[in-house]
């Protein structure tokens, strides 16, 4: 069977293909029909691409946390965009297990646990894998494009220096090696270096303000003339999200936010009232619930109830030593300690 990009640059229609080829379910079969919208919908890869294309064009496959994607741009209005796309999940076979598995081992070895910063560049080049730059804040995990990092800010802030590699983390979504290039002490920020942030939050805080009230017409009358009525009578479209779960991230929503959360409180085909997150107001309707799994749920219920005991466990640990901090002075080198374990190891 040709391959998608292969039956589009042979004449085949990418609607047809997007409605037979398309992991992406909920646009598949609607020929890959992505809506209208402005920049802020998608991810940073899948965005860059789509604005470079012209109308009309297809291209070239696009890598994102989601799989490869062909997308054809239909209409483009300055910021604004109607496009379709083709996503095809990355489905690594039993040999590509064993190349990667085979590359994690090899990073291992060549550059886990170093203190020589520069063993992670030549790792990665030897092996042909891209480096990319992340921040991370203490308490807080790692992120890349909207995905958390496993133990990846954890490392970092229990005791690494800079030019030091962690060991290898890794999880369901594949292997991961950090360098801690720079740290930072926190602390209240002058405020002459935070103005800028201060200013684009109080921007968007406002203009938010200013959506509030046609958000909610736009609610009110969904309720009666329904959802796409009511947003065509003010001139706009509505956009369908994949099948997503609590922890997805989600194109053109996020992650983690008041958005994901009221979209499992509603009931199937309610209209929510405006649902205001950091950077958007939303007016939500549920087309479609999927109950979980319970069988599969009872099979990883032992390992979940252990995992949030360890969770409870460390936040109790971490209550107590908050505790003792406000009550005594506390000389705190844990982070030294946990660095001069990590010598005695390597």
């Amino acid at each position: 069977m040709p391959l998608p990009c292969n039956e589009i640059l042979g004449g085949a229609k990418f609607e047809d293909v997007a409605k037979r080829e398309s992991a992406d379910t909920v646009s598949g079969a609607r020929g890959g029909d992505l809506g209208k919208g402005a920049k802020g919908r998608f991810v940073a890869p899948f965005e860059q691409a789509a604005y470079a294309l012209k109308v009309g064009e297809v291209s070239q496959p696009v890598l994102t946390p989601f799989g490869y994607h062909l997308i054809r741009v239909d209409e483009k209005k300055g910021d604004t965009l109607a496009l379709r796309h083709i996503l095809l999940r990355i489905q690594p076979s039993d040999s590509n297990e064993a190349r990667i598995d085979r590359q994690a081992d090899e990073l291992t070895k060549t550059a886990a646990t170093s203190e020589q910063g520069s063993k992670l560049d030549t790792a990665a080049k030897k092996l042909g894998l891209k480096i990319f730059r992340v921040a991370a804040t203490e308490d807080e995990p790692a992120t890349f494009e909207g995905r958390p990092i496993p133990s990846v800010s954890a490392w970092a802030f229990g005791g690494a220096h800079p030019g030091e590699t962690s060991e290898l983390f890794d999880d369901e979504t594949g292997y991961f090696l950090a360098r801690l290039d720079s740290i930072s002490e926190g602390g209240d920020p002058k405020f002459e270096n935070v103005k800028p942030l201060v200013r684009q939050e109080v921007a968007r805080a406002r203009a938010l303000d200013a959506l509030t009230p046609k958000a909610q017409k736009l609610s009110d009358a969904a309720a009666t003339s329904g959802l796409e009525a009511a947003a065509a009578a003010q001139s706009l479209q509505v956009q369908q999200s994949p099948m997503f779960t609590r922890g997805t991230f989600v194109p053109g929503i996020g992650q983690f936010n008041e958005a994901i959360g009221n979209a499992f409180g509603l009931p199937v085909q309610a209209v929510s009232a405006p649902v205001r997150t950091p950077d958007a107001i939303f007016v939500q309707r549920l087309d479609k619930r999927v109950q979980a799994d319970s069988a599969a749920w009872e099979k990883q219920k032992a390992q979940q109830r252990q995992l949030r005991l360890q969770q409870l466990q460390q936040q109790r640990v971490q209550m107590y030593l908050q505790d003792v901090r406000q009550s005594a002075k506390v000389d705190d080198r844990r982070k030294q300690i946990n660095a001069a374990n990590r010598k005695g190891e390597s």
